[in-house]
């Protein structure tokens, strides 16, 4: 018989005032329904929601005296628990009375000792000689964010009710025994041929699936290991929600690689969403397993939430992936479309527990792996295959690729194609350098790593063809920062930051983006080496001068909106656009590797010249 249904709840009450106040017929407190949760009553009664205490208490009418019957829940309710049946304390999970004891004054994030513990409950009764069992829940809840009796209570013959006790545990233990052997062999096989890293993230979500089943819904894991807290248990459960994402992402974006290919603008690509996702879930999901208990049952929405995005995501690709024709795509899609309906009929099992029983999502997860098997298999025979027939296209592909330079770097060298670039190419040149902070800021005091990502990247997209435009090109982009080449004349150079500058302004007089652009700019013109260095199958443009890191330290100089040149950047503007602008010398600097101080300029246009008129 299951028990869901109403229950009495005597809210701050321990098992004693409860008797005594239903020997006196004083009503509960509340009337709840069973499973759930007791926040809304906790709530309503003014208090601190939900670490406090309480029992439940229902009365089966209509039994056979002196027949055995047991209780049983698949998991203890709250973070502790003690069971009575006629007022006889059955047993417990955890020590529920250390709450009520006046005495105490632990914090629900303490590190201190647990008095939680979370496990399958079990326990024998005989009713009384009128057929009546009077069962009493109590529950105390130390640190979760919801409490109460959140799962369905169960009373039979204790013959039956131990039966599918055995029967549940039995199906649970070859769930997880199968998930931890397809775990370990691909593992296996990611250690035989590390170049198969999608064998290491499939191997690693099925031990996290594994983890998950062992202790949700039914914590089997307990009765392997009977000293398992509450607190370690929920760290344990929450270990699935952000390792099986980031794995299963990962798994299927090596399998399609898309990489190159960019999302609403050219200079974002799928692989920095990516990365960003990663980022966010990775963090609250450490964040998760090392603070204690009481905030990690708080970080469960927010989990909960990259998991949903993490899913549409998914689906969104796989989906993607079906309509481009690609090979193995229904693969995918039937894995992933498997994962979401049992995760539909599991929400089924949680709210209706009288209509399916037994908890289905493990089966679900298996045909998950299975899958995933069948697929990377079926994967890897025709990348054998391929590999062999095309091994010569493929090589010569890769050699192209992966000696990729700018075209603008191909100009410098004095090189028309970029097939014709080799390692050491370089060319001794006398350019004007630019280096620039955007110093940006934010209306929000904290913002989020997103928002500082979109906002550089808008910063560049302004930017970036001014100096184009100017003669120029971004050698390099830093935190924040960037690095652009003027190999025509220092003017094109000053008049690319002016226009930044200029462009700057606008942008935060005009625009209510919740950010400002205040680049600092700092210029200078000297001799440098470029060319490429690296290893014979891996290029890479650089530049060797202490030019780089003069242009840095003036930049260093700068207050926002500001732009400085040197005194080599001056001597090479041109007279006449020297007309336009006001310099104002600054105090010399000393430069390591310099004896002499380096002269400074302010450079401003002039507000009434006839150069800005025109």
């Amino acid at each position: 018989m299951n028990l869901n249904g109403e229950w009495e709840l005597f809210l701050e009450k321990t098992p004693e005032q409860t008797f005594y106040l239903t020997d006196k017929n004083t009503p509960a407190d509340f009337i709840v329904t069973v499973p759930n949760e007791w926040n809304k009553q906790v709530a309503q009664a003014g208090l601190s929601s939900p670490v406090t205490y309480g029992c439940y208490r229902f009365v089966c009418h209509d039994l056979i005296p002196g027949f055995r019957y047991a209780v049983h829940t698949k998991e203890s309710p709250g973070t502790s628990c003690a069971v009575f049946v006629n007022r006889t304390l059955l047993g417990q999970a955890g020590n529920p009375y250390a709450m009520t004891a006046k005495n105490y004054t632990q914090k629900p994030n303490h590190y201190g000792p647990s008095h939680s513990k979370s496990m399958p409950l079990y326990f024998e009764f005989t009713p009384d000689n009128n057929g009546d069992a009077e069962i009493i829940f109590f529950v105390a809840n130390y640190y979760y964010r919801k409490g109460g009796l959140w799962d369905s209570v169960y009373v039979g013959p204790a013959k039956a009710i131990w039966h599918q006790n055995i029967v549940t545990l039995i199906f649970f233990c070859i769930v997880i025994g199968s998930l931890l052997f397809t775990g370990m062999l691909n593992l296996v096989q990611f250690a035989l041929n590390k170049n198969r890293t999608e064998y290491f993230y499939l191997g690693i979500a099925s031990l996290a699936f594994a983890i998950r089943i062992a202790t949700a819904s039914y914590c089997s894991l307990d009765i392997f290991f009977p000293g398992l807290t509450a607190e370690l248990k929920l760290k344990l459960e929450m270990i699935p929600m952000w390792v099986v994402p980031v794995a299963i992402l990962q798994l299927i974006f090596l399998i399609y690689p898309s990489n190159n290919r960019t999302i609403l603008f050219p200079f974002l690509r799928e692989i920095h969403i990516r990365c960003v996702l990663f980022i966010v879930e990775l963090a609250l999901g450490i964040a998760s397993f090392i603070l204690p208990a009481w905030y990690t049952s708080r970080l469960i929405p927010p989990l909960q939430i990259m998991l949903f995005v993490f899913a549409f995501y998914i689906l969104i690709y796989a989906a993607y992936n079906i309509a481009q024709h690609k090979r193995y795509s229904v693969y995918n899609f039937l894995s992933f479309f498997t994962i979401a309906l049992g995760g539909i009929i599991d929400i089924i099992h949680q709210s209706s527990k009288d209509l399916i029983s037994i908890p289905t999502l493990p089966f679900f997860i298996l045909v998950f792996v299975i899958v995933q098997i069948v697929m990377l298999s079926a994967i890897q025979n025709d990348i054998s295959k391929e590999t062999i027939s095309g091994s010569g296209d493929l090589k010569k592909l890769n050699d192209a690729y992966f000696r990729y330079v700018p075209e603008e770097f191909l100009s410098l060298i004095h090189k028309d194609s970029i097939v014709k670039t080799k390692l050491g190419d370089y060319s001794n040149i006398e350019m004007a350098i630019i280096y620039s902070t955007a110093n940006i800021s934010f209306d929000d005091k904290a913002p989020k790593l997103e928002e500082r990502f979109r906002a550089f990247n808008e910063y560049l997209k302004i930017i970036s063809p001014i100096i184009k435009k100017n003669g120029g090109h971004i050698n390099q982009i830093l935190n924040g920062s960037f690095i652009a080449l003027f190999p025509e004349s220092a003017t094109n150079a000053v008049k690319a930051s002016i226009e930044i500058s200029d462009k700057a302004q606008i942008f935060n007089e005009m625009h209510s983006a919740g950010y400002n652009f205040n680049p600092k700019i700092g210029i200078h013109f000297g001799k440098m080496i470029i060319g490429t260095v690296g290893v014979e199958d891996s290029l890479h443009e650089t530049i060797i001068s202490e030019t780089v890191n003069t242009a840095s330290r003036i930049q260093e100089q700068c207050d926002c909106q500001k732009i400085i040149i040197s005194e080599s950047a001056e001597e090479n503007l041109s007279e006449e656009f020297k007309t336009s602008l006001t310099l104002t010398g600054l105090e010399p600097i000393y430069v390591k590797g310099k004896e002499k101080p380096l002269k400074l300029y302010e450079l401003n246009k002039k507000k009434n010249s006839k150069k800005e008129d025109k």
